[in-house]
């Protein structure tokens, strides 16, 4: 293989561990069936070093090790090196309690649909932290290189883009193609920390739903920690061993903490605690208010049962395995006394209109979920969704606020992994990413990292890719969905997050991105707007009801024109398309009344 792209800025190189070292490491572990049951006192005392870098299982605020994250920050481990691979409520543990240093950066300091975490924005935005930038597939595919005991894979993703240049992949030209591709190096956790539903004495451990990156995980990791909901016995591990997704000899410690996860979801067991979520996300807004806050609720308490009281006890967990069995639950659907929709619903009832019936799409957090579940309940019963944690063809019981939540995967046809998803879109399975951002250029590319000039102190530290940068790098088109407004159109981003047309024409498949992929279509408050099929840049499709030419290029910060001379009105919401949006999708306005 021969280089053909150079860093323009060089970043660490985080989690590396050549595979023949790993290879002796391993080498030396047991392979005795010992008891390793312990307390998460001890567990954590032995295995988590000052220093070490820290891999997390789960996904968002789905089946996150939450217990075993207080007792880092109650024992107060230091210099951590975190993995931030969907780092929601674990990476606000774990900043917020100064354990970390280091972060290898994927999706940050976004708790989803709850929003951006104030403290976590504020130790990024300070310099507090060093950073090397990643995508979640490029992260799920490092731990898979080093399970596999190699030293890199190469995928098709990051390329053209500022992500790459802040990450420690290198492009190289591939020797039978030709293609370039980005050649991403292993990692091995020091340390991992995975919560699952079951487990035996040994380390045995079952999973329900998604795995996300969890096998590869244990695989890849040098230390392991087990924390269950409940410890079985061999004899039932063994009377369904398919079930079994992690064998005791990659585990050192097993602890048994029922409600580990809280106050995130663990599917068929509880529901993620929206208000105590809520609770975090005000006390971190005042950085005096959140040091009172995290010394009540994990330095002042012993354990972690001694938390769940403290957050409401037997009564507010029963009301979580409630909520988790949404077929339980009777929804009540807010008064609606207009038929004419805000600009949030019209959004949503146009950007259902561009899925088709029998296609496929991998949607992301808030309104492509809402269009999605539109479209389905209306033109496209057919439509096939996706989502990236590895939920595939859910029958969705009420709006997800998570892309790895358990109602992502309720009734489900598969429940995966998300390398398999990303996977799906490599090989060119997937129809549509419908994906957001914060700021969009001429051709469709996205920054959804930082705003600012300075990458290490950013005047506004956003997520991270996620997601976005594989999903628009892999699949066939790319749906953007975001309000207009100068400061989001730009003549050129902060950062180039996730790639659309790059510098425009054939500029993308010279990156080594796919042949005929590229943003599809953008829907606003104002239009909807579509590319150029020559020059790939952006140009408006049809204008809302009551909007002019005038009042959308005031909103774009360079010069848009128009598809054809006569622009065509934007297709209104009908009142069924309302009456289902309002009742059934989200009936409690946690995104819509936005």
């Amino acid at each position: 293989m021969s280089k053909v792209a150079s860093k323009t800025k060089e970043r660490e190189l985080l989690g590396f561990t050549s595979p023949d070292k790993l290879r002796e490491l391993n080498k030396k572990r047991s392979r005795l069936m010992t008891d390793k049951v312990t307390d998460i006192s001890s567990a954590v005392r032995t295995l988590v070093h000052d220093g070490d870098y820290i891999g997390i299982g789960g996904f968002g605020m789905d089946r996150i090790p939450a217990s075993a994250l207080h007792e880092i920050v109650r024992q107060k481990k230091k210099h951590l090196t975190m993995a931030g691979h969907t780092a929601t409520h674990d990476g606000q543990i774990l900043l917020g309690g100064g354990c970390v240093e280091k972060v290898d950066a994927a999706y940050v300091v976004g708790v989803e649909l709850v929003g951006l975490s104030p403290n976590c924005r504020r130790i990024f935005q300070e310099g507090k932290v060093q950073v090397t930038e990643w995508t979640n597939a490029t992260l799920a595919w490092r731990y898979k290189a080093a399970a596999m005991g190699l030293s890199f894979l190469p995928v098709r993703t990051m390329l053209g883009t500022e992500t790459i240049k802040h990450s420690k992949a290198i492009e190289f030209k591939c020797p039978f193609t030709g293609i370039t591709y980005a050649l991403v190096p292993a990692c091995s956790p020091d340390i991992s920390i995975i919560h699952v539903p079951r487990a035996d004495k040994y380390g045995n451990c079952q999973i329900d739903g998604i795995i996300v990156s969890d096998i590869d995980l244990a695989k890849a990791s040098k230390r392991l920690i087990i924390t269950a909901e409940e410890i079985i016995s061999t004899e039932e591990i063994r009377k369904s061993p398919e079930r079994t997704v992690i064998p005791y000899y990659l585990v050192d410690a097993v602890v048994h903490i029922p409600y580990g996860s809280y106050p995130g979801n663990m599917p068929g067991k509880y529901y993620l605690d929206l208000e105590h979520l809520r609770e975090w996300m005000k006390a971190e807004k005042d950085p005096k208010v959140f040091e009172e806050f995290i010394d009540k609720h994990i330095y002042s308490t012993k354990n972690f049962e001694e938390y769940l009281e403290l957050c409401g006890g037997k009564e507010k967990l029963e009301k979580l395995r409630a909520l988790e069995h949404v077929e339980n639950i009777t929804m009540k659907p807010r008064h609606h006394d207009t038929i004419t929709p805000n600009t949030t619903e019209f959004m949503i009832c146009t950007a259902s209109h561009f899925l088709e019936d029998g296609k496929t799409a991998v949607v992301g957090t808030g309104l492509p979920m809402l269009a999605s579940m539109l479209a389905q309940k209306t033109h496209a019963p057919n439509l096939l969704l996706m989502f990236e944690a590895g939920g595939i063809a859910p029958l969705l019981p009420a709006l997800p606020l998570s892309v790895g939540d358990s109602r992502t995967f309720h009734q489900g046809l598969v429940a995966t992994s998300m390398p398999d998803i990303m996977e799906t879109c490599a090989r060119g399975m997937v129809d549509y990413a419908f994906l957001g951002g914060a700021q969009i250029d001429r051709y469709g590319n996205l920054n959804s990292t930082v705003i600012g000039e300075d990458f290490d102190k950013p005047k506004v530290r956003l997520p991270g890719s996620g997601g976005a940068n594989d999903l628009a790098s892999l699949c066939w088109q790319t749906i953007i969905i975001m309000k207009m407004d100068k400061h989001k159109f730009v003549e050129k981003l902060d950062f180039l997050t996730t790639p659309g047309y790059l510098s425009g024409k054939d500029s993308r498949e010279k990156s080594g991105l796919p042949a005929n992929t590229g943003p599809f279509k953008i829907i606003t408050d104002y239009c909807v707007l579509s590319f150029d099929k020559v020059t790939k840049e952006m140009q408006i499709e049809s204008l809302h009801p009551g909007i002019t030419l005038e009042d959308v290029q005031n909103r774009c910060s360079f010069k848009l024109k128009a598809q054809t001379d006569n622009i065509p009105i934007t297709k209104e919401p009908t009142s069924k398309e309302l009456e289902i949006l309002r009742r059934e999708i989200d009936p409690n306005g946690q995104v819509i009344s936005k």
